[in-house]
């Protein structure tokens, strides 16, 4: 018997719902789910071939035990979350049953137990890996035990294999995929097909190193020592290959030298050995299966470090990589604008540059890029800070942006605003370099908005309140670098906190720096059965355009109830802030047209405007844009539409 998880779309207008399908039991419908969850897709024992067969739809490292009196095989699924209830399946003779059910908040169990008559030889045990995400486990047959009449308790014939001892618990040793644990110990290691998965290498490019990756989606935190010699990496959500853990001397980028090692079954450790005056380092994870370390500034931050002329394998120095390691990093730069001071570079990757004076024109030469088919060069226009700006591509996957700055226009250098953008700054006479805005920027008579009021909502009101973009999609970069995944979790949180506090349920389709692709956000939204939806984004137009500013908000086309959501909030936000009205509108965004409930997406302001920049860096201004956006979903659950 397969059980499968499936969803049931239907139109718009209908109810989208999640449930198990199960052919010979009765439907067990799932409780509410994180957005980042991972999920059983299907599992299925196979009594004829003895056989336990499952797929999630995110990377597992699963834990396999037999447990004796009465023998059973328990397979615990880490980050698994299906429910409050158990599932139980009758099973033959010599298997009793299947059991699926939830151990803790975050792993779920499997569980066939065999009849008191029967056990298993634990070497005969096989977990085989197909993929991260797909995995099956191998029984042998059972075999009976057989009283010698002098005891009550189970003995062995002299063909059966020896009585399991109680069960231990034992962590699976840190492999590139899971372990099965024998509760035998004299016995040796039950056998598991391997699978390749984790970091498998460490490339050394002419920017910095790559670490490739195998079906795993690692996260990574950098640290820097107080003495400054050590750069730490912590990377969770992966393993590492048994050749990679050890001490290597690259002896390029001004590492002296490099450790990585195992620090659980599901994280590793980088240690670069450094010179105390050298740059940071920053760390991204790259989308074609890799993780990219660069050192802070580009090869230039450090021009008397050794740069290989190719990329060079660690595991293997005499293999030349070079190919594959442009082909996987290729970027792609997806905007060039120039506006008020900066000239923005965005791409799709980190960005890894060099820069020169070429003559009177200053040269950005970034490395392994290309640009994107529809990028358009910026317009230079009466007062322009350039007098001429040039972007080529080479036939060596090298993006070339030379720009000549005006008369009495200074270039001040390259700023990076984050892993995939930089800005050449350009001051005229008079003018001070970007810091930063102030953090009050509004003036000491500007009152603060009425507090949010209203009856406690009634009955059980589910919201889902969607912060756009996160992790290594920062969304819009703004005027000085801001990025509008922060500006847009910071407002969502506190949306959160102040209709929570009003009664009414609150799910967040994140709540920190990760990345959620839109499916999921939906899913969620659908899993929950909220009665609205609302994402918050930050708006962006050229930086050429700093006169845009001020609120937009978009709900579904022909979406009657989402329109209405629409025009509540955005008026609310307007009659407690001052700032210009961009109007509701329809639009086909994905989040708000795939969504059953009223959905909408309230755009905060522009970062690229002049008077939004001030208003969105703001701590205080987007407590009040929360309050606002807060007041108008709680005027629209107690039906004050306007």
């Amino acid at each position: 018997m397969r059980h499968h998880l499936q969803t049931v779309h239907r139109q718009r207008g209908t109810t989208h719902s999640l449930r198990w399908l199960l052919p010979s039991l009765c439907g067990l419908f799932l409780s509410c789910l994180p957005a980042e969850a991972a999920q059983l897709q299907s599992w299925r024992f196979d009594q004829n071939q003895n056989r336990l067969e499952f797929t999630t739809d995110e990377e597992i490292r699963p834990r396999v035990q037999l447990i004796p009196n009465p023998t059973r095989l328990v397979v615990d699924l880490p980050g698994i979350v299906l429910g409050q209830r158990t599932l139980k399946q009758r099973l033959g003779s010599q298997f009793r049953s299947v059991r699926l059910g939830q151990v803790n908040a975050q792993t779920a169990r499997i569980v066939v137990e065999l009849d008191p008559a029967y056990t298993l030889d634990p070497q005969e045990v096989k977990v085989e890996g197909n993929s991260p995400t797909n995995w099956s486990i191998n029984l042998p047959t059972p075999q009976r035990w057989q009283s010698s009449g002098e005891t009550t308790n189970n003995t062995p014939t002299a063909s059966a294999p020896a009585p399991l001892p109680p069960s231990q618990v034992v962590q699976p040793a840190p492999t590139p995929s899971p372990k099965i644990v024998s509760t035998k110990p004299s016995s040796p290691p039950l056998q598991i097909a391997q699978s390749s998965s984790g970091i498998s290498d460490i490339l050394v490019t002419v920017d910095g190193l790559f670490l490739p990756t195998k079906k795993s989606k690692p996260k990574v935190k950098v640290k820097r020592s107080r003495n400054k010699k050590e750069i730490t990496f912590k990377i969770s959500g992966t393993t590492i290959a048994p050749q990679l853990a050890k001490t290597f001397t690259p002896g390029y980028h001004g590492i002296k030298a490099m450790t990585l090692k195992s620090v659980s079954d599901s994280e590793a450790e980088l240690l670069l050995k450094v010179d105390k005056d050298s740059p940071d380092w920053m760390a991204s994870v790259s989308r074609f299966s890799g993780i990219v370390l660069l050192p802070k500034g580009g090869p230039s931050a450090n021009r008397s470090a050794r740069r290989p002329g190719t990329t060079v394998s660690l595991v293997s120095p005499n293999r030349s990589t070079a190919p594959t390691a442009s082909t996987s990093q290729i970027n792609t730069i997806r905007r060039i604008d120039l506006g008020g001071r900066q000239l923005l570079v965005k791409a799709d990757q980190p960005i890894s540059y060099t820069t020169r004076w070429s003559g009177r024109a200053y040269q950005i030469t970034i490395n392994s890029a290309k640009l994107a088919d529809d990028l358009r060069k910026p317009r230079l226009g009466s007062g322009s800070p350039l007098s001429d700006i040039s972007v080529t591509e080479s036939d060596r996957n090298t993006v070339i942006i030379t720009a000549k700055p005006s008369t009495n226009v200074r270039v001040t250098g390259v700023q990076r605003l984050s892993n995939q953008s930089i800005a050449l700054n350009l001051l005229r006479p008079g003018q001070r370099p970007i810091t930063r805005i102030p953090s009050n920027p509004f003036p000491s008579s500007t009152k603060s908005p009425p507090p949010v009021t209203g009856r406690p909502v009634r009955g059980r009101k589910v919201i889902v309140i969607d912060p756009g973009h996160g992790g290594p999609d920062p969304g819009a970069i703004g005027i000085g670098g801001l990025r509008e995944t922060n500006v847009v979790l910071d407002i969502s949180l506190e949306v959160s906190r102040i209709l929570q506090r009003q009664g009414v349920v609150v799910y967040l389709t994140r709540t920190r720096e990760v990345d959620v692709d839109l499916p999921p956000r939906v899913r969620l939204a659908e899993r929950v059965r909220a009665t609205a939806f609302v994402s918050i984004h930050a708006n962006a137009i050229s930086m050429s355009r700093p006169d845009v500013n001020g609120l937009e908000t978009y709900h579904a086309p022909g979406a009657r109830l989402g329109a209405r959501l629409a025009r509540t909030v955005h008026n609310t936000i307007l009659r407690r802030l001052r700032m210009p009205d961009r109007r509701v509108r329809p639009a086909r965004f994905y989040v708000i047209r795939k969504t059953s409930m009223p959905a909408i997406l309230v755009e905060t302001g522009f970062l690229t405007g002049a008077q939004d920049i001030v208003r969105l860096r703001n701590p205080a201004w987007r407590k009040q844009m929360a309050q606002a956006i807060a007041q108008g979903i709680l005027n629209y659950l107690n039906g004050r539409y306007n």
